[in-house]
């Protein structure tokens, strides 16, 4: 396993608050130092780190404000504690307003846990062999990059050349997120390279004046406003000059070349403009979905025709193996997915999702249910 640090998140000073009992002191100073010397992570002690001269419930919200996570070690003297049953609270309050899950119970005895904690995944530090020091380890890799975290964001760049627009697809280099798996992280550029390119290569950007609105629009106003005038001005002066003139033939000229253009003109633009742009998009994009959900653990989405993402999404925990079902949720909900925040909201991340959202197998789970009860 890589063993490089874990970069801390903007405005943390420690990667873990340690709360526990006076009784598992000795407990949680065996972790600490374990996670701090092995696993480089700095944990924040009370007895060590807490600031002298201030109130505990400061220092304990100071500490969790200032923590990317917060483990509880677990135990009956725990649950009697009143100062963890704080700690407990001010950490669930902390996560909601971060919109992420930030919690890692530790079980330390065979008991149940808190009610507050419950939902919650946790370590099970009672059985033989388990390394909880690991465990929390991997809770801080797994939390740095959340389910529907955009890792590549391929912006669409539009001009104009000799008054028609082109438009060319290209990475926000600003926008990119890093994945401390290097292998993964080489993999999702290579794969972002091949969309953009393919992008580029697709009929919507080599033809794209046909799917712009403004475009149609100029052409409409031309045909119908500029090109009558230019041809109603020449007759008019030919008239003139000939003398044969009338106001019913001043009318009809003037009818003839006013309507039949607007009528003709709009026909077509309107048909042009309701082009079928985004379709060409999805079906790219929804390709390279299907190739590599499962693989690479990314969801490539359209999110409009301004932009697509790649979001990181793992669906190895939802314990779903009907891969049609969740392909055909991802391909009823496109658009939702790839924007992400309009998605419901979860009281407890569940896979530890992007701004605490539902994650997938939370949506699938009443038409499986349902399928189950029908079968049996």
């Amino acid at each position: 396993m890589d063993l490089s640090p874990i970069p801390l998140p903007y405005g943390k000073t420690y990667h873990l608050f340690l709360s526990f009992c006076q009784e598992d002191e000795e407990i949680a100073f065996s972790l600490l130092q374990e996670l701090e010397n092995k696993y480089q992570l700095k944990c924040l002690y009370h007895l060590r780190d807490f600031k002298p001269g201030v109130h505990v419930t400061e220092n304990i919200l100071d500490g969790i404000e200032k923590s990317m996570k917060i483990v509880y070690l677990v135990s009956q003297k725990f649950k009697e504690s009143q100062l963890c049953k704080m700690e407990t609270l001010y950490g669930i309050t902390a996560s909601h307003k971060q919109c992420e899950n930030s919690l890692i119970p530790v079980l330390l005895e065979p008991i149940e846990m808190p009610r507050e904690l419950q939902t919650i995944n946790y370590v099970d530090g009672t059985l033989d062999g388990t390394d909880k020091a690991c465990k929390i380890y991997k809770a801080c890799l797994f939390g740095d990059v959340s389910n529907g975290m955009p890792l590549r964001v391929i912006r669409r760049v539009e001009k104009t050349v000799w008054c028609i627009p082109v438009t060319r697809f290209s990475e926000d280099m600003t926008k990119r997120k890093r994945v401390k798996d290097e292998a993964r992280s080489r993999q999702i550029d290579e794969l972002c390279c091949e969309i953009v390119e393919k992008l580029n290569l697709s009929k919507f950007t080599t033809n794209y004046y046909k799917y712009n609105g403004g475009f149609w629009v100029r052409v409409w106003c031309f045909f119908v406003l500029g090109a009558p005038a230019l041809s109603v001005l020449p007759l008019l002066v030919f008239l003139v000059i000939v003398g044969d003139i009338t106001e019913e033939t001043l009318a009809g000229v003037c009818s003839t070349l006013a309507i039949v253009p607007i009528v003709a003109v709009s026909i077509v633009v309107c048909c042009c403009f309701y082009l079928k742009r985004e379709t060409l998009l999805s079906n790219i994009t929804w390709k390279y979905l299907r190739e590599n959900y499962k693989t690479l653990k990314v969801l490539p989405l359209i999110r409009s025709t301004e932009e697509v993402v790649i979001l990181n999404y793992d669906t190895d925990p939802c314990k779903i193996e009907a891969d049609s079902i969740i392909l055909g949720f991802i391909y009823r909900n496109q658009t939702l997915l790839a924007n992400w925040f309009g998605l419901e909201d979860f009281k407890y991340d569940r896979h530890n999702t992007y701004f605490q959202k539902k994650c997938i197998c939370q949506y699938l789970e009443p038409s499986l249910l349902s399928d189950l009860f029908s079968d049996n």
